[in-house]
């Protein structure tokens, strides 16, 4: 009997130990997927300001024109950037704030250069793309300012044709940058991953709550 009794306490035991020992990786699984869903949640964030940022045409005596690269300063962080004493870009300026040691700084530089040069070759294959639909409006833009003058249309006539190639020129604009989402994505989460791994706990809430303003 005190063997029986023995046994099941031993198998009581260790029923309540790899218990206690699923509760804890479970637990661990939830934070890292937590986590995935800040990442995940900071890319999209990112990626609609992008999809935000309106195409800047001129009127019908102008060209169409891309005033810039189309990037919200969220994506612009760089390690050079990190450096400087002007005003930070809002992301480096979040990164700033959380209070960085020495091998935390080092570690953050590393990763922005990383992630500097990946954005540099999209931002050439954009500025490439977006060059050729500018080009091409251009074009069509000097072709209708052309037909007008010999058809000697009104002015009321000739804005309504402009409004509607400057409304074809902004959709080729948005369909690109739509296409364009996951590969300017791809190196910025994993920048956001790299910097998760680089904090601790109470430094990447304060860099979430930072970067949620």
């Amino acid at each position: 009997m005190k063997n029986l009794a023995h046994s099941r306490i031993i198998t009581l035991f260790a029923l309540l130990i790899i218990s206690s020992v699923l509760l804890i990786s479970c637990n661990k699984e939830s934070r890292e997927i937590n986590n995935n869903i800040t990442v995940d949640e900071l890319v999209a964030q990112a990626a609609q300001q992008y999809l935000n940022i309106p195409v800047a045409t001129g009127s019908e005596d102008e060209m169409f024109s891309l005033n810039n690269s189309g990037l919200p300063e969220v994506y612009l962080a760089s390690s050079s950037g990190f450096d400087t004493k002007v005003t930070p870009n809002p992301l480096i300026s979040c990164i700033k704030s959380v209070k960085l040691s020495e091998k935390q700084a080092l570690e953050v530089r590393k990763a922005l250069s990383i992630y500097e040069e990946q954005l540099q070759v999209f931002m050439k294959n954009q500025r490439e793309k977006l060059a050729t639909i500018e080009a091409r409006f251009v074009a069509a833009k000097r072709e209708l300012l052309k037909q007008a003058k010999n058809e000697k249309a009104d002015r009321e006539e000739l804005e309504k044709r402009m409004i509607a190639l400057k409304t074809k020129f902004e959709k080729a604009v948005r369909e690109l940058k739509e296409k364009s989402v996951p590969n300017l994505s791809a190196p910025f989460k994993t920048l956001m991953t790299t910097l998760r791994t680089i904090l601790e706990k109470r430094q990447w809430e304060a860099f979430i709550k930072c970067q949620s303003r």
